[in-house]
């Protein structure tokens, strides 16, 4: 992978976290700075730990697929389309879940204890997904996850910081355009863009 496609991967990943930073930010004034340290820590870590399980999650399936079958060639490409075809299936679901939520939701977890691991949970699965489907690409080095965490990291924090400021409205969009992005990003790793 490139760095411009692991910037444009990390970016979309992060939207999710800013989205949902965007609303903890709408609904609290404003938040100490240790607090958006240490929540923006923590989503950080699970945005590099997710995609990591999703990416030796998928390199050990296909080890165990090859072992059984003995069919490496065909596997490669079958495995390679799989990987494509769930980044554009999980920028598919980021559309759609924000065009059937109708209300702005408030922020429902406590940025504390078990609703931060909830929060960092909810807002990294689809890390874990993308992890999967890169796995599934193969050939990509694991340290990119170095890049995705921080990023989403950063996101959180932009939007935690400036929820309060810039209106609950931008959330709903930063999701829909990391959506089209991992779309985009399945049809370029499939070859068709």
């Amino acid at each position: 992978m490139s760095i411009f496609e692991t910037m444009t991967l990390s970016i979309a990943l992060g939207t999710d976290a800013f989205s949902v930073a965007i609303a903890c930010g709408c609904g609290a004034r404003e938040l100490s700075r240790k607090k958006v340290i240490k929540v923006s820590s923590v989503i950080a870590l699970f945005h590099i730990f997710m995609p990591l399980i999703g990416l030796y999650g998928a390199g050990f399936l296909e080890k165990l697929l090859l072992n059984l079958f003995n069919i490496q060639g065909e596997l490669d490409n079958v495995f390679s389309l799989i990987g494509s075809g769930l980044l554009i299936l999980l920028g598919f679901y980021m559309i759609v879940e924000r065009w059937l939520e109708k209300e702005e939701e408030p922020c429902n977890f406590h940025l504390a204890g078990w609703g931060l691991l909830l929060l960092a949970t909810s807002v990294s699965i689809d890390s874990l997904s993308v992890g999967i489907g890169l796995g599934m690409l193969g050939n990509i080095n694991p340290m990119i996850t170095l890049i995705i965490g921080p990023v989403a990291g950063l996101m959180m924090s932009a939007g935690l910081r400036c929820g309060s400021r810039i209106g609950c409205f931008i959330g709903d969009k930063a999701q829909l355009l990391g959506g089209f992005v991992l779309i985009l990003l399945g049809l370029h790793f499939t070859g068709l863009i």
